[in-house]
């Protein structure tokens, strides 16, 4: 399969996966790409931020996708004719200009979302460099999420110290130190144990800034006092904390890319 891409364009890796139609859900494309199955010019590729441009090859089964520079347009009318002719499949071939103006409908909001995440981690991520300020973050309902962005990031390194991924009861009190009075009266999903968490992040790692996320990202768990979408965020900067209370509506994906979109974006304002 040819896709064609303008001359020194380039896509981000799980972008060209959607749009060559191996996958209609970028949650799964995510997925499959963070468990090894992609391969770039032959080399196992696990993030899903990887830029692809004119002359690479992606694999993923039996999908084998060359990125090629466009034709001029008297040239492209030639190949639609030809395929017409052959009555091929019109996935055979895939074209779009300049990427970044690329929105194909049925996907426009979740390419919105997912466009402005990245746009808000790179912000984040430049800053901190330039900033010198190191991180942390302890994450419930994102389960690492935050963290797989912050390290797809060369660089990262230079300010992100490390987090935890405390899932459950037991690894918010144990390794976080959330008292157990704590989470038995207000529960896991509340400023009072988001703030625990940040202040159990804190401890642990010694950084500038720490960071800490509970939620419900549904489609179960939701109450009618905290439904489905129901997010805390704490943040340990300046020598205070700031905490937020979310009501996010999506799916169970969009609702944990919408909390780490909120997270970075306090970050930022308050660097």
């Amino acid at each position: 399969m040819d896709f064609y891409i303008n001359k020194d364009d380039e896509i981000e890796l799980f972008k060209l996966l959607k749009a060559a139609g191996v996958c209609d859900y970028y949650s799964d494309i995510r997925g499959f790409i963070k468990d090894g199955l992609v391969k770039v010019n032959s080399e196992t590729n696990t993030l899903k931020h990887t830029m692809v441009k004119i002359g690479d090859f992606v694999e993923y089964k039996d999908y084998k996708i060359k990125i090629v520079e466009s034709k001029p347009k008297k040239e492209q009318r030639e190949i639609r004719e030809q395929i017409a002719t052959e009555q091929k499949q019109p996935s055979q071939r895939i074209q779009h200009g300049k990427f970044r103006s690329w929105r194909p409908k049925p996907i426009e909001l979740e390419n919105d979302l997912d466009n402005d995440l990245l746009n808000v981690s790179q912000k984040l991520h430049e800053k901190l460099l330039y900033k010198k300020l190191t991180l942390s973050l302890a994450e419930s309902c994102t389960g690492g999420m935050i963290q797989e962005i912050i390290t797809s990031y060369s660089g990262a390194s230079e300010y992100f110290v490390g987090g935890v991924v405390s899932y459950s009861n037991e690894a918010k009190h144990n390794v976080l130190k959330v008292k157990d009075e704590t989470l038995n009266k207000f529960g896991a999903v509340s400023k009072e144990t988001a703030i625990e968490m940040v202040n159990g992040a804190k401890t642990l790692f010694d950084t500038d800034i720490s960071a800490s996320i509970t939620g419900i990202a549904g489609p179960s768990g939701g109450t009618k006092e905290k439904p489905v979408g129901t997010v805390f965020i704490a943040i340990f900067i300046n020598n205070k904390i700031i905490n937020r209370k979310l009501s996010l509506s999506g799916n169970r994906e969009n609702i944990r890319k919408k909390s780490a979109q909120v997270l970075f974006k306090l970050i930022l304002e308050s660097v």
